[in-house]
């Protein structure tokens, strides 16, 4: 349910929200900040912009009235910034959708003073509603894969698969994301921690 609040939410910004254009990056790292802005900013006034966001994802830095704004990632999962501006043609109105991408943590442990597992992070591709694969930044030869999930009431899934794929749905989401990559020379660990409203509204 909560998922198609979220997509009838979606829906109605973006049909809504198309008199103006918001500059910025799609996607911010949790605990990162980036800043955006109204393109061709015709405000009667300098204060005379509103932003806001729909997700709970992030929070707004700075002043909520003028045409930039700074945004902080404070979770990975999905959020709408929207603006509202008071410009001669009347209030104009615009949204962006914005990626909150929580870091990869990442651990290193060489048997030799060279390692030469050089994959440093992965990511999540929707292979459908319910499935998630997680496929490696880079393909790598000769090594070991090891992914574990962990989901929200405890239980945990394994693959050995170059690319993983895992269950998941709104009520029980990957808490955590583990890969062991291991080669004759070292061993990385790669671990990845996601928000409960992250599976909700992927």
């Amino acid at each position: 349910m909560k998922k198609i609040l979220f997509l009838l939410t979606l829906l109605s910004f973006t049909f809504g929200f198309s008199q103006c254009f918001i500059e910025g990056n799609s996607q911010i790292k949790a605990g990162e900040s980036e800043v955006y802005t109204i393109k061709n900013n015709t405000a009667q006034c300098a204060d005379c912009h509103q932003w806001s966001s729909f997700g709970g994802n992030v929070s707004l830095e700075g002043d909520v009235k003028q045409h930039t704004i700074k945004v902080k990632g404070n979770a990975g999962g999905k959020t709408i910034l929207s603006l509202e501006m008071l410009s001669d043609k009347g209030i104009l109105r615009c949204s962006k959708n914005i990626d909150v991408i929580n870091p990869v943590s990442q651990e290193n442990h060489s048997l030799t003073s060279a390692c030469d597992v050089s994959l440093d992070s992965f990511r999540e591709v929707k292979v459908s509603d319910g499935v998630v694969s997680f496929v490696p930044a880079k393909s790598e030869s000769g090594v070991k894969y090891e992914w574990t999930a962990e989901y929200e009431n405890g239980d945990k899934k394994a693959s050995s698969e170059p690319t993983a794929q895992f269950g998941y749905s709104s009520g029980n989401g990957i808490k955590t994301l583990m890969l062991r990559v291991t080669s004759s020379k070292c061993m990385r660990n790669f671990t990845k921690t996601y928000d409960a409203n992250y599976w909700r509204f992927y």
